[in-house]
């Protein structure tokens, strides 16, 4: 019995061992596999271990409440002392002793600040986007390289790289830049680095380039050619002109009204006989979205309209609302410039301000400078295409988009005389123009703009200035300025081409030289007023001339802000810095005030219906609060597609005429053939369509009023979005009044980026606000600082230090002292 209990616990103990060696292995199986999980990608998620690290993930980029932001070093990049001094809204005023080190500086802080939000800009206008977002981006990335944005970039930087002063800037700027990205590990990365699983890559002068090229192709990409070619085809001359005219009846141009022009020094060029493409598109050669263009204001008063007697100057450009914000505020000051205002993250320099002397802002022209060519390949040889009766090679550029966790891609885009060949059989964009197409941008062609901005933050008097903005090519701005001396001025800037009647209103034939672009325009021939009789300079996307302008031009133009803000201009006196805080945020609808009347005109014997009761004692004002708003907008939406839908509905960009344009049909043409739905036997008239309208407005704000309260901000969702879509680092649905026909155009998800205001008195006087904060870290208390106040219309007074005062203003609350490395 003993023998048989003992050799039962020698087997019980050796099974225990057998378990416990089972159980061990199986935890180190388990621990490795957790390790192995902590630390590698799954999918798109970043290593768990590493962003949950409590010492250097995520959590090491939130900022204490307290955070001190005082420094003291040593840096190589800079050859003298200098100084960088924060005020309460972490405002950096640099001071610096030459521009060198001005430059490094400027680069230094705003990759301190803003390093993922310019790293990943410049990869967007590059087509970069894909090697760390993966697959969702490649199509965006692939229409980037085929547009050719890095070629045009590369054009620019020689320019910039041929002028000592823009080469200094640019080198300064990348030198400041790649010393903070080398002093970066893990723990301090910006938090969306670790998100996404990626680090930071060195800077190069052509990113500066590209993030110029990125603003001139947001503001200048956008081209009608395609649509208007599908119109020509399907609609007579004198239709297409009614509908489609080159500038609307009432404009009131950029430029005003009567100024006059010299006689032009370029003939006229004469139209080739066949300048257009294949004379017929269809519906079905086309299929993409129509994208709504930017808007943006600025104006000038003088001081013989102010309280002060001095000059007042505003600007609020339109742009995309997002987080980080795309400006940066900052004070450059160096022995022999002082200037303050809106800096691009990415790029040296002030881009609209002012400094000791003047001020100026800028508002996109819109004027067209960009053209498609219909190109013919040579049928059986896809290298060559037909040009003037030749055989022409294709330049091919191959593009490899690196797409993050897959294959890289190559992509071969033949470039031709006129530029590269966007469309072709290989791609056509989703169903967009199934015909080869190249265009022909001024982006493309080198220039220097970042001479321009120099300049410009130099510029002392009047003839500076424009002397400053001859450099300043494409995207075309209106300019404008005022100084200390009185004066204000307006200028419709950039590089144009002298074209004949309708050049690159429609897609022109590639194989012939009559259609080439011709000869630019003289520079000083740009039109432009100064100090006008009426008192006050304005510009707001308009039409920038009127008819006895001698160049012909055409671009994508709209004038509802423009009519309101000249009107405004024009009746007031006695103009106080608050008068243009009130004008910037005014949220009259002058669409609403003139074309209301009429369709309420045409509902007088309906009685049983709240959202007409609502709208015949509404004020015109789309204000956040305002149901009426809502009812009016949504309203006009109706009437307006129930006009155009069912016979120009099909078009592509889904290009309809103006909004201007259908009010004063509505109100002077009520036979219009249009008005007449072609699917009914009936025949309709714009009692019909407005009536009907008003039918399926009611009942889609019945089912709305349901489910949420019909107040304007709810139904527009004015959004401030993380720039990678990160619902926590967004602020989406602020209370915000507003719309692309108001003053104050404040869209879904773009809207005044940079509220500014400036008096030229002896001492600058200065305001200003934009929809974010200084730092683009969504763990800093500067990360959305100034949102609140942009959403109720509120400014902040800016800080212009002067040398004498530099540093002991009791808003200086943190301070960079900077010394040079060895000394």
């Amino acid at each position: 019995m003993a023998y048989y209990k003992k050799n039962n616990e020698r087997h019980i103990s050796v099974h225990t061992r057998q378990q416990s060696r089972i159980w061990g292995a199986l935890l180190s199986v388990l621990t490795l596999l957790w390790v192995y999980i902590l630390n590698t990608p799954i999918g798109a998620l970043p290593p768990l271990g590493k962003i949950l690290d409590p010492q250097s993930g995520c959590m090491a980029n939130a900022e204490p409440v307290k955070k001190s932001f005082d420094l003291n070093r040593a840096m190589s990049g800079i050859s003298k002392d200098s100084k960088v001094w924060y005020d309460d809204r972490l405002v950096p005023h640099i001071q610096a002793a030459n521009d060198h080190d001005l430059y490094y500086i400027q680069g230094y802080v705003h990759a301190t600040f803003r390093l993922w939000q310019m790293d990943m800009q410049t990869r967007a206008a590059a087509g970069r986007l894909s090697e760390v977002a993966g697959e969702k981006t490649f199509e965006f990335d692939r229409k980037q390289r085929r547009k050719g944005m890095v070629y045009a970039a590369e054009n620019s930087l020689r320019a910039a790289e041929d002028d000592p002063r823009t080469k200094e800037m640019l080198d300064a700027y990348t030198a400041g830049i790649n010393a903070v990205i080398s002093s970066l590990s893990y723990s301090s990365y910006p938090i969306e680095y670790k998100l996404m699983n990626f680090v930071p890559e060195p800077w190069s002068n052509i990113k500066s380039i590209l993030l110029m090229k990125y603003m001139a192709d947001d503001l200048t990409g956008k081209t009608d050619d395609i649509a208007h070619s599908y119109f020509r085809t399907i609609l007579l001359p004198d239709n297409y002109n009614n509908l489609f005219p080159d500038k609307i009846a009432g404009s009131t141009p950029v430029i005003p009204e009567g100024t006059h022009y010299p006689p032009a020094s370029l003939p006229t060029p004469v139209a080739p006989q066949e300048q257009n493409a294949f004379p017929a598109y269809k519906a079905e050669d086309f299929g993409y979205e129509r994208e709504e263009g930017k808007g943006s204001n600025n104006w000038a008063v003088r001081g013989t309209k102010t309280k002060s007697g001095v000059p007042i100057l505003c600007n609020d450009p339109h742009l995309a609302l997002n987080l980080p914000s795309l400006w940066y505020e900052v004070q450059l000051q160096t022995p022999d410039m002082n200037v303050y205002g809106a800096s691009l993250p990415g790029a040296p320099g002030v881009v609209i301000g002012f400094n000791d002397h003047i001020s100026w802002g800028l508002t996109n022209n819109y004027r067209d400078v960009k053209d498609y060519y219909e190109i013919k390949t040579v049928k059986g040889n896809p290298d060559k295409y037909w040009f003037s009766d030749k055989q022409v090679p294709f330049k091919k550029r191959i593009e490899h988009i690196q797409v993050k966790g897959q294959d890289t891609y190559a992509d071969t885009v033949r470039y031709t005389l006129h530029g590269p060949l966007i469309y072709d059989e290989q791609y056509n964009e989703n169903g967009s123009l199934k015909r080869p197409l190249a265009v022909c941008w001024m982006g493309h062609k080198a220039s220097n703009e970042m001479l321009a901005v120099y300049m410009l933050n130099r510029a002392a008097k009047y003839n500076e200035f424009t002397e400053a903005i001859q450099h300043f090519e494409c995207p075309a701005q209106n300019m404008i300025y005022a100084d200390k001396a009185g004066n204000i001025a307006l200028w419709g800037q950039g590089r144009f081409v002298n074209k004949w009647y309708n050049q690159g209103e429609f897609v022109m034939n590639g194989w012939d030289s009559s259609t080439l672009w011709g000869d630019y325009i003289p520079m000083n021939e740009n039109p432009h007023a100064m100090n006008p009789e009426q008192g006050f300079l304005s510009s707001a996307n308009q039409c920038v001339t009127d008819s006895t302008y001698p160049y012909w031009y055409n671009g994508d133009y709209s004038e509802l802000r423009a009519w309101r803000i000249n009107q405004a201009l024009s009746e007031m006196s006695d103009i106080t810095v608050s008068d243009m805080f009130a004008l910037q945020n005014d949220d009259y609808s002058i669409l609403a005030g003139t074309i209301l009347p009429v369709m309420l005109g045409y509902c007088q014997d309906i009685n049983n219906n709240k959202y007409l009761d609502t709208l015949r004692n509404w004020d015109g004002r789309l204000t956040a609060t305002s149901m009426a708003g809502t009812i009016f907008q949504l309203w006009w939406r109706n009437v307006y597609l129930g006009i155009w839908n069912d016979d120009l509905g099909h078009s592509p960009d889904h290009l309809l005429p103006l909004a201007e344009r259908t009010m004063q049909l509505m109100i002077t043409d009520t036979t219009l053939r249009y008005y007449d739905d072609r699917a009914t036997p009936e025949k309709e008239t714009l009692r019909d369509i407005v009536r009907r309208s008003l039918t399926r407005t009611t009942d889609s704000l019945t089912r709305k009023s349901k489910e949420e309260s019909l107040e304007w901000y709810l139904a527009k969702n004015t959004s401030v979005t993380h720039l990678a879509k990160i619902p926590a680092f967004s602020f989406p649905g602020l209370k915000t009044g507003g719309w692309g026909n108001t003053v104050n155009a404040m869209k879904g998800n773009h809207g005044p980026s940079w509220r500014m205001v400036v008096q030229m008195s002896k001492e600058t006087e200065a305001w200003g606000v934009y929809p974010g904060g200084q730092s683009g870290n969504p763990g800093s208390r500067y990360y959305a600082t100034f949102l609140p106040n942009w959403v109720e219309g509120k400014y902040y007074r800016l800080l212009f230090l002067s040398p004498q005062t530099t540093g002991q203003d009791a808003r200086i609350i943190y301070t960079w002292n900077l010394k040079p490395a060895g000394k």
